[in-house]
Parts: C-alpha cells; sequence; structure tokens
C-alpha cells in the first residue's frame, strides 16, 4: 500500500515539475492596455492667419493583442481618425513615429537587436483632408 501512495506522490510531483517548466518556457508577450497613447508627436502649422499644432497619437486599441492601433490627428480645428494592424507575427511590436515632411508622419516599429527605423504606416494632412496609408509590408 505505501508503494501505491509513493508511486501515486511521485507521478504527481514530477508531471508539475513537467507542467512549471513547460510554462516557464513561453515567452509571455505584454501588451498595453487598451487606451493607453504608445507613440505621439506634434508640429507646428504656421499659414498666414493662424498658428495651428498638427498633432498625431497612436493608441491601444480593444484588439490590441492582434496588433490593432487607433491613430488620432488634429490638424489646427479638424480631427480624423483611423485604425492599422502591426505585421502578422510582429503583434507585439511597438509602435513608433517620425516626421517625414511638413504636414506627414511615418509609423514605423524597430525590432530587437536592430536600429534600423521600419516605415510602415503614413499619415499625411493639409487643410482639407488628413489620409491614411500602408506604405510598406512586412511579415515575420
Amino acid at each position: 500500500m505505501h508503494k501505491i501512495i509513493l508511486l501515486t506522490i511521485s507521478l504527481t510531483t514530477l508531471s508539475l515539475i513537467g507542467c512549471s517548466n513547460g510554462n516557464s518556457n513561453t515567452a509571455s508577450k505584454e501588451f498595453p492596455k487598451p487606451g493607453t497613447v504608445v507613440a505621439a508627436a506634434q508640429m507646428p502649422v504656421n499659414d498666414e492667419l493662424n498658428k495651428f499644432t498638427y498633432s498625431i497619437k497612436v493608441v491601444a486599441d480593444s484588439e490590441i493583442k492582434s496588433g490593432v492601433y487607433d491613430v488620432d490627428v488634429d490638424y489646427g480645428p479638424n480631427f480624423a481618425e483611423g485604425k492599422f494592424t502591426m505585421p502578422k507575427g510582429g503583434e507585439e511590436l511597438k509602435p513608433l513615429i517620425r516626421a517625414s515632411s511638413a504636414n506627414s508622419y511615418v509609423i514605423g516599429f524597430k525590432v530587437a537587436g536592430d536600429t534600423t527605423f521600419y516605415d510602415y504606416f503614413e499619415v499625411s494632412s493639409n487643410k482639407g483632408s488628413t489620409k491614411m496609408q500602408y506604405i510598406k509590408a512586412y511579415s515575420f
């Protein structure tokens, strides 16, 4: 009887150790909470009559685990919003913003161990409209 109990305890212990080792090897991806601003930039817009600000925010969407982000753009009194999705396999990459021209921003990312800024999504605005488009495609 004691051998059966000892064997049961040993097998249970081994199975628990095996389960905990399996879980510690899998990398846990961390995503920002929905509604969190993950990147932002702004620049002045000067015209003959007004001094406006052109600003952009990248916000974690409710589908952040799929790599979906909201884009909020203010060009003076005008507001636009859109969405983009990070490349397949790169859902955990953090979006970064850089100015591209006087009226344009590029949203991109950097890969761990690489200093290259990868252009991905462009936002351009003027007095009458805001345009958002993917400019390159990637997959990981």
